[in-house]
């Protein structure tokens, strides 16, 4: 009798695993009892209409919400065996591992290449040539290098809303982060730049784990392997991203995508 080799389901390890989340604001909820869980290596949207807790969850992870006042997050995000909303975790650490690109280009208001740069200094690279190779390298993973190497002494504020946003890409890459965190970052841009910055997402998942807040709920279905749909503080459903668009199980995630709400 022959051997039959059985092909093995491919093994998606996790990134994050998000227990029971519940956020407030002072004595307003803002989260109700989240449960998620991000695999490594793809790029999960998180979408639904204004004010329904998607930013604040993604603020959430790298606890950026900490200094606003009356937060406070309960229960489990899990990442490398270390809960993520404990009192002893250091947020500088965190955010190395963890980074985060927000809604609006904010470039510092340096050169190009020192936007690169400072990150690398205040992480203990002071050689000259290695930053001069690391400026090259992240501009390069973000389709920047060409259109800027002959100008990396002028303003960074000199380049267009989508070059600003991939800088800004490119200086959270160079302290290599695991996880990727993305605040809506084509909404104020162009088609042509928000086409550019969708592309990146899709090639910088090879190496990073990416989360994405978006409206557009087109650009979750061309850049998302997975999709949360979150509505008044709740995820109501998150499954892959094709059958989310094509066969959604709840009838909130169907009213939403048809635009009878949002």
């Amino acid at each position: 009798m022959g051997l039959v080799t059985v092909a093995q389901p491919e093994t998606i390890e996790t990134a994050l695993d998000v227990r029971g989340i519940n956020i407030f604001y002072g004595a307003k909820q803002a989260i109700h009892d989240i449960d998620l869980t991000i695999k490594k290596h793809e790029v999960t949207a998180l979408i639904g209409p204004s004010g329904c807790g998607k930013s604040t969850f993604l603020r959430s992870i790298n606890r950026m919400n900490d200094d606003v006042p009356g937060f406070r997050a309960e229960g489990l995000i899990q990442y490398d065996d270390i809960n993520l909303l404990a009192d002893n975790i250091d947020t500088v650490a965190l955010r190395k591992e963890i980074g985060m690109v927000f809604q609006n280009p904010n470039p510092f208001p340096r050169s190009i290449a020192k936007n690169i740069t400072q990150p690398l200094k205040e992480h203990g690279i002071r050689s000259k040539r290695k930053q001069a190779g690391k400026v090259e390298t992240y501009l390069k993973q973000v389709g920047l290098w060409k259109e800027v190497y002959d100008r990396l002494d002028t303003s960074a504020y000199s380049l267009s809303g989508g070059q600003q946003q991939r800088l800004c890409i490119a200086r959270s890459l160079c302290i290599q982060p695991e996880v990727m965190l993305l605040d809506e970052p084509a909404s104020a841009l162009d088609p042509i730049a928000t086409a550019k910055i969708e592309d990146l997402l899709l090639q910088l998942k090879e190496h990073y784990t990416i989360i994405i807040v978006t409206h557009n709920l087109q650009q979750a279905a061309r850049v998302a392997d997975s999709t949360a749909f979150f509505y008044q503080g709740e995820v109501v459903e998150h499954t892959k991203t094709e059958q989310f668009f094509s066969n959604p199980k709840e009838k909130r995630s169907e009213d939403y995508i048809s635009g009878r709400f949002g």
